[in-house]
């Protein structure tokens, strides 16, 4: 038996839509010939394959919203940066296109590794950062980034924690081309055949195109976390030099070629406030709710679900309609229109003098037999 084993599976041709876009690219490559060559369109096709918006929406923000409350319990922070162009991650990895790819292995998601965020913001502290003198440098790199075991000298973790960063919108994927002019050169050069003209760097190369995938468009949240809380206060320079580097050295790929480059996000902070407001509204909701007793609850629920209506007369509709059977739970009903008629000033139980009150009168005698009927009132 020769050639691919997938050519005698039944194995799909194209990407079904609902796959794992990472897992899809990475494992099924199926463009191999018999003989094991490749269509000179093959690489493109394959990377076209993935273009456009890749992940699920549900899962990336279920996936952000748990690291970034691991992160608050740690003390850390996050922050959102918008890429301004393309971006490229993971294009050393291994892949029969010739340029790799790296993928969320749940999300289906390109990010950007923890160890390469750490190791970009070890280069801004290293090479760029002008506002520290060597004394003070290398007590930074020491304290934030740790050190390696040399000798009698144990290894020393660092004081931060470096999250992967994940974007937390849908990104978008691009087949993007480069086109080396001197392709054989970089391939035959420095063979040692001065007259072999494929060795040499010169401008009768015939220009090769070379399809790699690279994101289009993407909102990548990363995370940093003390690794002592007592360190916590440190975490706003990390946060700078992380922005100062992802702004001007970039990150990932060609970064020279102007990809990788990304600005912060300054809406996220507002967004996140925002967030934590409304999830202490709903805990502080949850508690009242997980204080009452079952049918007071049933009636919060039910005045929220119908909230359209006036709640003491959507109450009684109800009570009319027998919704509950046990008395004790009538009771409990009744009760509560009795509350709401009261504060609405609809609550009469002497005979009116005046006929426009007549109704109210009317249903006030309604629900005091409801509460009659328990043997309460």
């Amino acid at each position: 038996m020769s050639g691919p084993l997938y050519q005698l599976a039944a194995i799909p041709n194209k990407k079904p839509d609902d796959a794992h876009a990472g897992l899809w690219f990475d494992r099924f490559f199926n463009a191999y010939k018999t003989d094991w060559t490749l269509a000179p369109e093959a690489k493109s096709e394959w990377i076209k394959q993935v273009r456009g918006p890749v992940g699920q929406q549900i899962q990336l923000e279920h996936f952000v919203k748990r690291q970034i409350a691991l992160v608050s319990q740690l003390k850390g922070s996050s922050q959102r940066y918008e890429t301004d162009w393309h971006f490229i991650t993971g294009m050393g990895n291994s892949h029969p296109v010739e340029n790799g790819f790296s993928w969320h292995s749940t999300l289906g998601v390109p990010y950007l590794a923890g160890s390469a965020v750490k190791g970009l913001v070890r280069a801004w502290v290293e090479l760029n950062d002008e506002a520290l003198n060597p004394v003070e440098q290398k007590a930074r790199l020491k304290s934030w980034f740790g050190t390696e075991e040399k000798g009698d000298v144990a290894e020393q973790a660092g004081d931060f924690i470096f999250f992967d960063a994940i974007p937390d919108q849908r990104p978008s994927l691009v087949c993007d081309i480069m086109t080396p002019h001197m392709g054989d050169w970089y391939a035959e050069g420095g063979k040692g055949q001065p007259n072999n003209s494929k060795s040499l760097p010169a401008d009768w190369h015939e220009p090769v195109p070379v399809s790699f995938l690279a994101v289009k468009h993407a909102k990548l949240i990363f995370s940093i976390a003390p690794r002592k809380a007592e360190r916590a206060d440190q975490l706003a320079a990390v946060f700078n030099a992380l922005s100062q580097a992802l702004e001007w050295l970039g990150a990932g790929a060609k970064t020279a070629a102007g990809y990788g480059y990304m600005t912060e996000d300054p809406g996220f902070l507002k967004e996140m406030q925002a967030q934590r407001d409304a999830d202490a509204l709903i805990q502080a909701k949850n508690e009242r709710l997980n204080k009452l007793s079952p049918i007071e609850k049933e009636i919060v629920l039910l005045l929220e679900l119908n909230n359209s209506q006036v709640p003491q007369d959507y109450l009684l509709n109800e009570l009319r309609k027998d919704h509950w059977t046990h008395s004790e739970d009538k009771y409990v009903v009744a009760n509560k229109v009795k509350v709401l008629m009261q504060d609405a000033g609809a609550w009469i139980p002497l005979p009116p003098t005046s006929k426009k009150n007549d109704k109210k009168h009317q249903r006030t005698l309604e629900v005091m037999a409801y509460l009659k009927a328990d043997e309460r009132l």
